[in-house]
């Protein structure tokens, strides 16, 4: 499958801030998207009408009609299309509001683009509007969590941490196998080069250390079934 080309890709962007509606416009379409950007709630919903649109980035606090109502509308029109809320707003009962509406993502402001734009490549590979990645350095992303794997970036609510080999090739692991769990034995040999005793222990460190790394999403869990392995599992009602 093609990576994205310009124009390939049609994305609806409703922001009332001008400064920050620009900036993204500019940026998506920098990145190859097509970005119809719209400055209020009713203007969103006449532009998605239209049709053609893959994804829509979406604030909640806008003029005329606030963004929940918006992704409801949308989401009663077409229930596949893939909306990112992109809000201040970071209290628990609006981040699991709009799960329950049917959001694929919710992203506080501020934010990194980076972050937002590999969140956005992400959906679109999960829904097949894009084929995977070419670049060697995929983004994994889940929670508020994205590692670049290529580059042991780890990002979370906009903050970057560089991490070891190991660490991050665990958790690359248990990213290619969201909510799935991966042997200890695999782990140890792909990470560790085998898995005997000494290594095995060593492991049970960078889980703990893992479990650090996370925990500033308290809807990232690492989990440990005894005697199969371990797996990353994001339970979208709790909020982070």
């Amino acid at each position: 499958m093609e990576s994205i080309v310009p124009g390939s890709v049609k994305v609806l962007l409703v922001e009332d801030d001008v400064n920050l509606g620009f900036l993204l416009q500019e940026n998506l379409s920098a990145k190859g998207f097509d970005v119809v950007l719209a400055r209020s709630g009713k203007q969103g919903m006449e532009y998605a009408a239209s049709g053609g649109i893959d994804i829509c980035i979406l604030d909640i606090m806008l003029p005329e009609t606030d963004g929940f109502k918006v992704a409801e509308k949308l989401k009663q029109d077409n229930r596949n299309l893939p909306i990112i809320f992109l809000t201040a707003r970071a209290q628990e009962k609006d981040k699991v509001h709009g799960f329950e509406l049917g959001a694929d993502d919710y992203v506080t402001k501020p934010f990194s683009f980076k972050e937002l734009y590999c969140r956005i490549l992400a959906i679109l590979r999960r829904v097949s509007i894009i084929g995977p990645s070419t670049t060697g350095d995929e983004a994994l992303s889940i929670g508020s969590l994205v590692l670049y794997p290529a580059q042991r970036m780890l990002c979370m609510n906009g903050q970057q941490r560089k991490l070891s080999q190991r660490e991050a090739g665990l958790l690359q692991m248990l990213l290619q196998h969201t909510g799935h769990y991966v042997n200890r034995s695999e782990i140890l040999k792909k990470v560790w080069g085998n898995d005997d005793y000494f290594t095995a222990k060593s492991m049970d460190v960078y889980i703990t250390r893992i479990r650090k790394l996370i925990k500033e999403d308290p809807s990232l869990e690492v989990e440990n079934l005894y005697g199969t392995g371990y797996r990353i599992r994001h339970n979208t009602a709790v909020s982070s």
